[in-house]
């Protein structure tokens, strides 16, 4: 479900709106159920708003008003039933749609920080069960106070880097009435960098909690949600997994009341990564615990199962069992049969599902011999890709890497055969800023373009991607992924007549041609937030992209299919147009937004706002692969009303064989004395009329005149000219430039590479050189010299004679 509502009832239309709506901030970041809330936007061109796309259920839109460009707000109600915990919402305007932003959805009434509360005398006072959102400034200290009774559980858990906003880690701890920590957290294995205390309260009395950021180095964006109260806060489930539609009773564990169990239905669609909420006492937790849905059966480990002769034993293949490493030291043993050269892939799933378990992997042969092991290479958990030696009994050995144990180290363990996988994803275009370019929006008559990129695991085919659906008015060209290749451009037109509207679609990958069934989703990542060379500390993912009609873009793109190819070592210009409305002169700067392997392009140019006209020079190795591949430009340029983004349509550039090669024979000379370079001409490829050919990389003091010659001719000879003052010494460097004709333009070859010219200084009894008379000459005529230069073998045997 999308919360919707257009703003045409608030503004009359769309006259105000920007293109590429910035939202920097959603205040306040959360709200409770069943409320309404007034939501304010805060950001940049936003007086455009007409939408607020939800990718969760549960929250209605009830009004939007604009107060400016950069703030617009919207009332909002939170069904009673909507779903706990962080939402992602993004607006969208007639300019486009925005970057993802969270809204965390909660069960208890939200309040803000009331300053001074920095010292324990200042405690703000609040109810138990109680939200507050507030702010961690530099050596700042927020305390709230509640009055408790002996034996009651008090918890504070604290949403801080799940906010999204800034890098903030955050430190919380109960404070008794005599002012010292009896419960304290910086990181919760369950919550990552975010942090949580729960304990039973020893005494009837005031309690403080503490919030700050671990350092005491916060600012004015280390916003905070705490939630304070009697809540539970178990910190794992058992099992750890279930199929699509069970109903489990699973056993929550970690509380400081102690274990409890709840039964929960898992949805039919439940897929992966799963939360659970469980409640204690008409409370609920305020964030998941997590489990794997997957539809393989699956055990609970048995009991003592420390050793092989007490392993506990694993259903067919493929399966799953869930397991504790209950305390140090522990190690689970699971059997299991397989055949020989039975490709498996075995892995645990423990950070996965947020159990502090570092888990290590081991399979063993029946007689205990290790096969193979695995930490954690390649991700947090152990993984491994195993095939099996020979029929027979094996044993999977799970235990932590420092030696830990808990009742909550809980861990899912999975054994399935390797199967063909396939998934599509967006690519990260930007260091530190992985939304980039991950919005589809569409100018009406105009179009947009992205690249897609795929992973395949066990198979190799191509790949084609389809749309569920698209806004009405919107197509999309998405050409084949070459099974040689991971990612293509995508292009999406939108018609002059389509409709400014938006909405989050879904795109799925599948095998294409005579190759076996497989298929999978286009989901993309966000990193809320990401610190250089750290990497990700909060993200969200999604398998729904937004596309959107967007209004006019003032400038239209144009790719001119090239009339020849591209050949290896080779190179051309492509010519990109731009169509201007009348009076818009700004710059664009053109991107390839892809390139064929072996391709090789500049990362940008620009086009100046004077010229409607610019050459995009393209270049080709070595190892450049034969074939017709889609390419496309993307343009970026600043209007009025913000940057907007346009492409050209695809066209195809076709890579080819060089239709000729040459070598270059070693040349020497003296200065003054000229020489004659002689090049071997092979054939691959056929081409008519003459080809023209440009010898290159001559030092100082050497120069000669192109060539012309016909298909066929075997050699290629440059007459050169050497100055007295030539450079001496052995030059390496020297090429061919050969320019072939075909269908009214020119192919660009490169060849030759390596060719030498060696120039001595002249000896001492040799009578001065005289003056070598300086020619314009024409390019000399296709045909070879009446007398075959000798070869730097032959100068020598003469010179000996």
């Amino acid at each position: 479900m999308i919360a919707r509502l257009t703003l045409s009832l608030a503004l009359g239309g769309t006259a105000f709106a920007g293109f590429t709506p910035v939202l920097n901030l959603i205040e306040p970041r959360g709200g409770q159920r069943g409320t309404e809330v007034e939501m304010h936007f805060h950001g940049e061109r936003l007086d455009g708003l007409q939408e607020l796309l939800a990718y969760e259920p549960g929250i209605e839109v009830r009004s939007i008003a604009v107060e400016n460009d950069k703030h617009a707000t919207a009332k909002i109600f939170i069904k009673p039933d909507a779903p706990l915990g962080e939402h992602g919402l993004r607006v969208r305007t007639a300019g486009g749609v925005s970057y993802l932003r969270s809204f965390f959805v909660g069960q208890f009434p939200v309040v803000g920080e009331v300053d001074p509360n920095d010292k324990p005398e200042q405690a703000q006072r609040i109810e138990l069960n109680t939200t507050v959102q507030g702010v961690a400034k530099q050596e700042d200290v927020d305390y709230y106070v509640c009055s408790l009774k002996k034996g009651q559980r008090f918890t504070a858990e604290v949403e801080a880097m799940r906010l999204g906003r800034t890098m903030f880690d955050v430190y919380v701890a109960i404070v008794d009435p005599k002012g010292f920590e009896i419960a304290s957290c910086d990181d919760a294995p369950l919550l990552r960098t975010d942090a949580f205390v729960s304990t039973i309260i020893p005494e009837d009395g005031d309690y403080r909690v503490l919030v700050r950021e671990a350092a005491y180095e916060g600012n004015d964006a280390c916003q905070y949600r705490v939630s304070i109260g009697t809540f539970p806060r178990p910190t794992a489930a058992f099992p750890s997994g279930a199929k699509p539609g069970e109903t489990v009773e699973f056993k929550f564990i970690g509380d400081p009341v102690g274990e409890f169990s709840e039964t929960i239905a898992i949805p039919l669609d439940a897929d992966g990564r799963f939360p659970l909420f469980p409640t204690r006492d008409g409370l609920s937790v305020p964030s998941p615990v997590w489990i794997k849905v997957s539809p393989l059966n699956h055990v609970a480990e048995t009991e003592p199962n420390a050793g092989p002769k007490q392993a506990s034993t694993l259903p067919e293949l493929p399966c799953a069992a869930h397991g504790v490493i209950g305390e140090s030291g522990d190690v689970d043993f699971f059997k299991f049969t397989a055949k020989k050269g039975e490709n498996l892939t075995v892995k645990v799933l423990a950070r996965d599902i947020r159990s502090p378990l570092d888990a290590v992997l081991s399979i063993r042969d029946a007689k205990g011999k290790n096969l193979a092991t695995n930490d954690d290479q390649g991700g947090p958990d152990s993984i491994l890709q195993w095939a099996a030696p020979e029929d027979g009994e094996y044993l999977a050995v799970v235990r932590d890497q420092l030696q830990r144990g808990g009742s909550d180290f809980t861990y899912r363990l999975e054994i399935t055969r390797r199967e063909p996988v396939v998934a599509a994803t967006l690519p990260v275009v930007e260091r530190d800023n992985s939304q980039k370019w991950k919005v589809i929006n569409v100018p009406r008559g105009n179009r947009y373009a992205a690249v897609i990129n795929v992973t395949r695991e066990n198979v190799g085919c191509d790949l084609a991607l389809s749309a569920g659906n698209l806004p009405a008015g919107v197509t999309m060209t998405a050409p084949v992924f070459h099974r040689s290749v991971n990612a293509t451009p995508v292009v999406f037109e939108a018609a002059a007549d389509a409709t400014v509207a938006g909405s989050l679609h879904r795109f799925n990958v599948k095998s294409a041609g005579d190759a076996p069934p497989v298929s999978g989703p286009l989901r993309d990542t966000v990193h809320h937030v990401e610190i250089n060379n750290q990497g990700a500390y909060h993200s969200a993912e999604s398998d729904r992209i937004p596309v959107a009609v967007i209004e006019e873009a003032p400038f239209r793109l144009e790719l001119e299919a090239p009339a020849v190819p591209i050949v290896k070592n080779g190179s051309m210009h492509l010519k990109v147009r731009a169509q201007r409305s009348e009076g818009y002169n700004e710059a664009i700067n053109l991107r390839f937004l892809w390139n064929p392997p072996g391709i090789g392009t500049p990362a940008t140019i620009t086009m100046p706002g004077d010229q409607s006209e610019a050459l995009y020079e393209v270049n080709a190795n070595g190892d450049a692969a034969p074939g017709e591949w889609q390419i496309c430009i993307l343009g970026e340029a600043n209007t009025p009303k913000g940057p907007v983004l346009v492409s050209t349509s695809l066209v195809t550039l076709k890579i080819a064989e060089p239709y000729l090669g040459m070598a270059i024979d070693m040349a020497a000379t003296e200065q003054g004395k000229p020489t004659t370079v002689l090049c071997k001409v092979d054939f691959p490829g056929n081409f008519t009329g003459n080809a023209t050919a440009e010898l290159m990389g001559l030092p100082h003091g050497a120069k000669t005149q192109p060539v012309s010659f016909p298909h066929g001719q075997a050699e290629v000879h440059f007459p050169v000219e050497i100055a007295p003052d030539a450079t001496v010494g052995k030059h390496t460097a020297l090429f061919c430039r050969v320019t072939v004709p075909e269908n009214g333009a020119t192919i660009l070859h490169q060849v030759g590479q390596g060719g030498t010219l060696r120039i001595d200084k002249p000896a001492e009894n040799t009578p001065p050189p005289q003056p070598v008379a300086q020619t314009d000459a024409p390019v000399a005529p296709a045909a070879a010299p009446a007398e075959k230069p000798l070869s730097r073998l032959e100068q020598l045997r003469q010179k000996k004679n």
